[in-house]
């Protein structure tokens, strides 16, 4: 009796670990299904529901359909596909992306960005307001890069052209400029002040008023030659005093630049520069005129560069 109990076990045992083939004399795994031909349209594996309705086939090309008879993809489904448990980036929104190497999964995006100072203990030469193709750069440092994951880079270009929408192109402008490493459309948030001493040394377009144009200006990697952007232009009004007079260094005052804007990039490492130029109004033809740093404030510039 233990014999034959014995031999049943062995006998059970061989079958629950053998192999089977369907269309394969020679199994090579626990289920081997080999296709019975040869052609892309021919059928491996049909496996239908008690309605007969075909739910998965397997043609012999190794093309896999759900709820397609004929599928013409690796993998073709006539239906959603659904997921569990992914992470969202906003209510009910879940990105998916493919790698560099083809997988599928989801991507949540960095958030990249540049946040770049110049701070009052940069020393910076003073500049002139008084012509139209007078452009000062603004003097970016690499110290003055506080947060970075966007990864922008800083150079200069001794002698660059500047190519302008409107107005006279100007030749040998010194540039300071900003690499953008990756390509896309990037929100511009540029803060500044300017300050002028003393009289004014002539008015063209209006008396009482200093047209100050920040110039954002763009080139290709390599290139210096530079393209006008945008130019926007803020009126400083000169201070008065009580009786409505002229008061004494009636430019002598930080005022603010704030600068909103949109730049877009089609290549890898484009060129991004800052310019301060003179618009319209009061003049300054000398060196008298500065980026100060407000009272309470330890940066004289702040920029930050966000891509969308």
């Amino acid at each position: 009796m233990k014999k034959t109990i014995l031999s049943l076990s062995l006998m059970i045992t061989t079958i629950l670990y053998s192999q089977v083939g369907i269309n394969e004399v020679n199994p090579s795994a626990t289920l081997d299904i080999k296709s019975k031909g040869n052609t892309n349209s021919t059928k491996a594996l049909e496996i239908n529901n008690s309605d007969a309705k075909e739910l998965v086939t397997v043609l012999d090309n190794g093309n896999v359909g759900i709820n397609v008879p004929a599928p013409t993809a690796k993998l073709h489904t006539d239906g959603g596909v659904r997921y569990e448990n992914l992470p969202q980036i906003s209510t009910g929104i879940t990105p998916i992306a493919i790698d560099a190497n083809g997988y599928v999964g989801t991507y949540i995006p960095s958030v990249l960005y540049s946040y770049l100072t110049i701070d009052n203990t940069q020393t910076i030469s003073s500049f002139p307001l008084a012509s139209n193709t007078t452009f000062t750069t603004l003097p970016f440092i690499a110290t003055g890069i506080l947060n970075n994951p966007l990864g922008v880079s800083l150079g200069t270009d001794a002698s660059s052209t500047l190519t302008r929408t409107s107005g006279t192109n100007v030749s040998g402008v010194s540039v300071r400029y900003i690499t953008i490493p990756i390509p896309g459309v990037y929100k511009i948030n540029l803060n500044y002040y300017t300050s002028c001493t003393g009289d004014r040394t002539g008015s063209s377009g209006g008396l009482n008023l200093l047209g100050i144009g920040t110039g954002i200006y763009k080139a290709n990697s390599g290139s210096t030659n530079y393209s006008e952007l945008t130019t926007i232009r803020y009126n400083a009004l000169p201070r008065r005093t009580d009786a409505g007079a002229l008061a004494t260094g009636y430019y002598n005052y930080p005022f603010a630049h704030n600068i909103f804007s949109i730049v877009e990039t089609t290549t890898a490492n484009e060129k991004v520069a800052f310019f301060v130029n003179w618009g319209t109004g009061d003049q300054y033809t000398g060196n008298s005129c500065t980026f100060p740093t407000p009272a309470g404030l330890d940066k004289r510039v702040t920029l930050i560069i966000s891509k969308l």
